[in-house]
This record gives structure tokens, sequence and C-alpha cells, in this order.
């Protein structure tokens, strides 16, 4: 299933502001995966992101605001992200550095659509914090959420 922009609430990418595309080359087959986009399924999950066209849109999941847009283009080995850019909103969202916002574009896209996890180099120099809010759970949601229900009240007679 793919996910479009009516699936979420989200907000309009504000004062948005160009940073660097990053370098990777995205396989036909990653793509396919990326145009499925990410609707998130827990609290914990804190970004919606689809795909209009080959435009890519990532909205912070509970307020909807517009962090991310980057344009995909055909390229030799697959697709390359031709422009992209970063809120500017500085009051909703802190703004880190250009090379900072464009590693964390890649990581939303590699974490949470294509399901691969942190590089060594992409944990390195990032604060627990902002891994944790790129982070996506690998556990499947029915096996994560029953072990959840299952610890609440471990006397209840009626939890299995």
């Amino acid at each position: 299933m793919t996910a479009q922009r009516g699936d979420w609430r989200v907000e309009p990418l504000t004062l948005p502001q160009p940073i660097p595309a990053p370098s990777r080359v995205w396989t036909e087959a990653e793509m396919a995966d990326i145009r499925r986009s990410y609707v998130p399924h827990m609290m914990e999950e804190k970004w919606f992101i689809f795909m209009e066209g080959n435009r890519l849109f990532a909205h912070r999941s509970w307020t909807g605001l517009g962090v991310f847009e980057a344009t995909f283009a055909p390229a030799e080995g697959g697709y390359v992200i031709e422009s992209a850019f970063v809120t500017g909103e500085d009051d909703a969202r802190l703004r880190d550095s250009d090379e900072a916002e464009s590693r964390t574009l890649e990581r939303l896209i590699s974490g949470h659509l294509l399901r691969e996890p942190p590089s060594t180099e992409q944990l390195a120099g990032g604060d627990p914090h902002t891994n944790w809010e790129l982070t996506v759970p690998t556990l499947p949601k029915t096996a994560f959420l029953p072990h959840v229900i299952e610890k609440a009240d471990p006397l209840d007679p009626d939890v299995p």
C-alpha cells in the first residue's frame, strides 16, 4: 500500500531552505520501496513520509510539520536526489547545519522507507535523541503490542 498526502494531517514546508542533496544513488528496487512511503503505526514513530510524482515529503507525525522535501531524478545506476529542502521555521524545529540536515534526510529515507539499520558512520556524532527519532522499530507491530499488553499486569488472570 502506498501512503498519500490525505492519509495524515500535513502542513506545508515553511521558509524552505536548500540543503545539499545526499550523494547516494538509489536503485530501481529501492525507489519502489521509497515510493510506498511511510505511515506511522505507533506514537514512537515520529515521521509521515510520502511521495507525489518524483517529489518526497517528510512530515512530523504529531504536528504535521513539513520538514523535508526532495526531488528524485533518474541517473546512471538508478535515481539521485537532484534537489532537497528543509524547513527554516526555527520556532517549530531547531535547524542544524546544511550537511547535518542532508544526512538526516538520507537516514529518514534509508531507515523508514528501506528499513536499513543506521551505519556506524551515521551513528557517529549523532546525539541519542536524534538517533532514537530516526530509528524505526524492527519488530513486527503484531509482535510488539501483545508483549506490552502482557507485561502491563502480570497478575491479571485474563492476560495470557
